[in-house]
């Protein structure tokens, strides 16, 4: 039996007094303080390594996120000034070849003289924030034509004769350096393009743009506090900045790091420079433009890019000193950061896409605003310069029929007169001022119509197919323009393929649903002509220009670079748009949206199948064009017709007030208190039996719609040919007579 000690407890420790209790105490109290320097030492060491990594970190992170920032605004001014010079350098073209043209057998100085043309210069000038003024010079360089108007005494711009050297092995356009406007003191650059003369350039067009420009555009974009854009020549020229502009023309202090920076014969380069003459301090980012000798720079101060994230980082740092549980609130507190700088960044890039979008809407409209003025203005003239030579080229193929040089000479004459007359209705098409007559017509029932058409525009080594809609797509559209447009996409599809192929015409009905609907496609119901092959396709790049008038990858020659532009603009005039899909090796697809009308199809009045030799009527001809008006009287009386002439709107309605007319022939465009379409209507409301003809080489729109609504009006571009006449006017009284017997 084992004998217990009363002096030990079971622990082996004597119980003398609370003894036990303290010791336990002690060791626990060492142990805590142990455990709390440990804590501490963990609580501080870990917050300073946290805080050091955050620092490099967040530094690292801002250095980044503000280098992309500012690529994304180099990549937008880059984008900004090629739009901006190439709109220039289109305006200077144009204007160039019009007073080439204009000035054929008259001296420059007296064309510049003009007061009409200082009116168009003020407008064009005035629509467009980067032209500064549209100036004319002679070779010398002394003005002769200035959008703002010109003082008393002559000005002469100095550096034009070297300019003008340069211009007579390039006619342009080239970039001019800064200069100050001799007219309205103006610091400025100019886009200069040659006016072609007999012995070399006979005067150039400057299109000129305000050296203090970039700091109007740009002075509500601040993605930095302290930053700076600059468009620099090749030669180290400040040409605009958005700083602003002071009127001295010299150059950068030292440019060689930009020509460094991009690398000699680099077209197209982008460089993040950190060192150098010029940018200590900051990052700089140089682009050269493409197209022209300019390079964009974009700086920011380096400092400023970091501070920011520096300043948290030490406000980090103070709060995991005072208390580690500081940590998990800062972290919750970052991410809410995080979450709403995320959400301004997207805010930021919708709202850049957005103005970028609106831009390129902008500069679109503007330059097919350009080309509307210009082939608008030149085109009513020029299709009555084409009549008459038309109308008396036929008369001479008439008169000398069995003289065979003589009818070489006038097929060649005709041949010449036709592609002048496509060429102008392309440039009409494209600008939407062309003459629609719009009536209702079923899509499937027009292309089969124009089955033997496309089938020779898609040439005999290839297949063409016909993939009609058993569904009747009714539209509201000019067919005559609508047949022009399935040809045009049928010579393009054959053109883009190198040996036999497929070319398929397909039309089908499209609901656009408010989702999938744009600027240039409403929500609505649309019937769609695709006109697909399977050719060598396009590249992203060609396709986003395939529907610019003039643009081509075909060789010199092969054609004028009009066709799909044509199509997008009857398209456009007609209420619908047109759309391209392509992929290299996979072909292409065109697609033409036309929106769906609730009217029946429209059968036109027949025409004969053959011109009659013979007119018996008595026909009121009204044109204010003496010389048009002569040529086409001719033209009737040598077909038989009584022919009455009226120079304008207040003479035919008397003639009319008499009656006697079989037919009324007259011109769309007219000066005086009636237009061709206002006389047509009034003529019908005083005898609805009466056909009316009417002619125009450029009307600017759609025929107004009463006229469309009318019985026996019928409608023919200028110019016309003599079994054109003959036809229209034939069918137009052969459809009277009908009614008038039934």
């Amino acid at each position: 039996m084992a004998l217990h000690h009363p002096d030990r407890n079971k622990k082996g420790t004597k119980p003398m007094g609370g003894y036990v209790v303290l010791e336990d105490v002690s060791t626990s109290a060492q142990r805590l303080g142990q455990r709390t320097i440990a804590l501490l030492l963990v609580s501080t060491l870990v917050p300073l390594l946290l805080a050091g990594a955050a620092i490099a970190y967040l530094r690292d992170a801002a250095l980044t996120d503000a280098k992309t920032r500012l690529q994304t605004v180099l990549e937008v001014t880059v984008r900004h000034a090629e739009s901006v010079l190439g709109l220039n350098g289109e305006i200077a073209r144009l204007l160039a070849q019009e007073l080439a043209a204009r000035s054929a057998g008259r001296d420059l100085a007296e064309r510049a003289a003009d007061p009409a043309l200082a009116l168009r210069f003020a407008a064009i000038a005035s629509r467009h924030d980067a032209v500064a003024s549209l100036i004319v010079t002679d070779p010398a360089g002394t003005v002769l034509m200035h959008s703002s108007g010109l003082p008393e005494a002559p000005v002469r711009i100095e550096g034009m004769e070297a300019l003008t050297r340069a211009l007579a092995g390039d006619q342009g356009p080239i970039l001019t350096r800064p200069y100050l406007c001799p007219v309205n003191g103006t610091l400025q650059f100019s886009v200069a393009v040659a006016i072609p003369g007999p012995a070399g350039p006979a005067g150039v067009v400057l299109v000129s743009t305000p050296a203090d420009y970039m700091a109007r555009f740009y002075a509500n974009v601040r993605p930095f506090r302290d930053f700076l854009v600059t468009w620099v020549d090749v030669d180290g020229w400040q040409l605009s900045r958005r700083e602003e502009a002071t009127q001295k023309r010299t150059p950068m202090a030292d440019p060689s790091w930009i020509a460094q920076a991009l690398g000699a014969g680099t077209e197209s380069a982008t460089r993040l420079i950190q060192e150098g003459a010029g940018t200590a301090g900051r990052f700089v980012m140089v682009q050269r433009l493409a197209r022209w000798p300019v390079a964009v720079v974009v700086s920011a101060d380096r400092q400023e890019m970091a501070s920011a994230n520096d300043s948290l980082a030490a406000v980090i740092l103070g709060v995991l000193l005072i208390a580690s549980g500081a940590v998990w609130w800062l972290a919750r507190s970052l991410r809410k950061g995080a979450v709403a700088h995320a959400a301004l960044v997207e805010s930021l890039g919708e709202a850049d896409a957005a103005r970028r979008k609106a831009e390129d809407q902008l500069h679109h409209a503007q330059k097919l605003e350009s080309v509307g003025m210009l082939t608008g203005g030149v085109a009513h003239d020029f299709n009555n310069l084409l009549s008459v030579l038309l109308g008396c080229t036929e008369t001479l193929s008439l008169r000398f029929r069995d003289d065979r040089r003589a009818q070489e000479t006038t097929e060649l004459m005709l041949r010449t007169i036709e592609r002048g007359s496509n060429l102008t209705g392309q440039l009409l098409s494209f600008a939407r001022k062309q003459m629609l007559f719009p009536v209702a017509c079923d899509v499937g029932r027009q292309v089969e119509r124009c089955r033997t058409l496309l089938a020779k525009a898609a040439g005999e080594a290839n297949e063409l197919v016909l993939d009609l809609s058993p569904a009747a797509l009714p539209v509201r559209v000019d067919p005559t323009h609508l047949d022009a447009c399935l040809i045009n996409l049928v010579s393009n599809a054959r053109d883009g393929m190198q040996r036999q192929g497929r070319i398929v015409v397909r039309t089908r009905a499209r609901v656009v649903t408010p989702p999938d609907a744009s600027e240039d496609l409403p929500a609505g119901e649309y019937a769609v002509i695709d006109v697909e092959d399977n050719g060598r396709g396009m590249g992203p790049e060609v396709m986003a220009r395939a529907f610019e008038p003039f643009f081509t990858t075909k060789e010199p020659g092969r054609g004028t670079g009009l066709g799909l532009s044509m199509v997008y603009g009857f398209a456009s005039q007609s209420g619908g748009t047109a759309r391209i899909e392509s992929r290299m090796g996979r072909g292409t697809r065109v697609s033409v949206f036309l929106p769906l009308s609730t009217e029946q199809d429209h059968e036109p009045a027949p025409l004969p199948e053959e011109p009659p030799e013979h007119i018996s009527a008595r026909i009121l001809l009204v044109d204010d064009d003496a010389t048009v008006r002569a040529v086409m009287a001719a033209t009737l009386r040598d077909l038989g017709a009584q022919v009455v002439e009226c120079g304008d709107a207040r003479s035919a309605r008397d003639h009319l007030a008499t009656g006697g007319f079989d037919i009324m022939v007259t011109d769309v465009v007219m000066p005086g208190d009636m237009n061709g379409q206002e006389l047509a209507l009034w003529a019908k409301q005083q005898r609805r039996s009466l056909p009316v003809l009417m002619v125009s080489g450029f009307v600017g729109g759609e025929m107004n719609p009463a006229l469309t609504l009318m019985e026996d009006i019928a409608f023919l571009p200028k110019p016309i040919t003599r079994s054109q006449m003959a036809r229209s006017i034939a069918g137009l009284l052969a459809a009277a007579r009908q009614k008038a017997g039934g």
